[in-house]
């Protein structure tokens, strides 16, 4: 296998050296505005983002887009064996868009940006035709993302978001703790911030990564001591529903730092391929929270503290 796997390796550590780092993320967030912090844009990865007057919202989608593109550019060198791990990488650009096509069902007119995926799209030319929350609902049944169980914003997100978790979980052994812990993040906030709680649909899509003995937890103790072992180190330290924005962002540190020690696997192959795109999404993360901090003008926030 590792054969096939070596041009796709060299270049993905070659890209992922190009990130760039907790150092640069820094100095875009002491920027004395969004226009100065978008200036330290330009000749990264991120160049299109650094055009003058462009917008946060627009910057932080220049940016995923960015990533995008250098998974696409990466996936290109993969062998056909890892058509499945591409696509299942990718499968986050194509969910973001199929919310994006929702949202623009519920509030037309709404601007609609939506990220071109190329090779990786799984069934977004088909899911995009939709006209009607109705018709998406019955696309995406037909499709590997199932039946999202509704079509309102809050319960496509979490649906959709899930079955990508476990599109990971398949093609990606060392990710498990990865998606793991963030499944365990969507239903901490469902049974414990949500004043619904989970719905039967969620608690089915959930069960695959976490199990269902979460679902009598009424403290977040009792969600830990429920939550399997390869999720569980994701509320480590987390005591109150208010901190599930520390545990979000201990995740983005773990998936940096994992990605790390993935890169460095001698043997070309998924490990080292997995690093470079976890070590490039970790950058992408970094440097939208980066521009948020310069807009507010208040420099790095807790969320770029933790991160670093």
């Amino acid at each position: 296998m590792a054969g096939g796997w070596v041009a796709a390796t060299v270049r993905a550590k070659a890209m992922a050296r190009r990130r760039i780092g907790a150092g640069a993320a820094r100095r875009i967030a002491l920027a004395p505005g969004l226009a100065d912090a978008l200036g330290l844009l330009s000749g990264t990865a991120y160049a299109d983002a650094s055009v003058p007057n462009t917008s946060l919202p627009t910057a932080e989608w220049l940016v995923s887009a960015a990533e995008l593109w250098q998974l696409r550019v990466l996936s290109g060198w993969l062998p056909r064996s890892a058509v499945g791990l591409a696509r299942a990488l990718g499968a986050r650009y194509e969910r973001a868009n199929i919310e994006t096509h929702a949202r623009g069902m519920e509030e037309p007119g709404s601007t609609r940006q939506y990220y071109e995926l190329g090779s990786l799209a799984l069934s977004w030319p088909r899911i995009a035709m939709t006209t009607s929350p109705q018709a998406l609902r019955a696309a995406l049944a037909a499709s590997p993302w199932g039946d999202p169980g509704g079509s309102t914003m809050e319960v496509l997100h979490d649906a959709l978001t899930l079955r990508w978790l476990r599109m990971m979980a398949a093609e990606a052994a060392p990710a498990i703790e990865w998606v793991t812990g963030a499944a365990t993040l969507i239903v901490a906030k469902q049974l414990l911030v949500a004043t619904t709680g989970p719905s039967a649909g969620l608690v089915r899509a959930a069960a695959p990564l976490v199990g269902t003995d979460w679902v009598g937890a009424s403290s977040m103790s009792a969600l830990r001591a429920a939550i399997p072992v390869a999720g569980r180190w994701v509320l480590e330290g987390i005591d109150s529903p208010s901190d599930l924005w520390r545990a979000e962002t201990g995740l983005g540190a773990r998936v940096e730092s994992d990605g790390f020690r993935l890169l460095r696997h001698g043997t070309p192959g998924v490990e080292p391929f997995l690093g470079a795109v976890a070590v490039l999404a970790a950058d992408g993360w970094r440097v939208r929270v980066a521009l948020g901090d310069a807009a507010l003008g208040a420099g790095p926030g807790e969320v770029l503290n933790v991160l670093a």
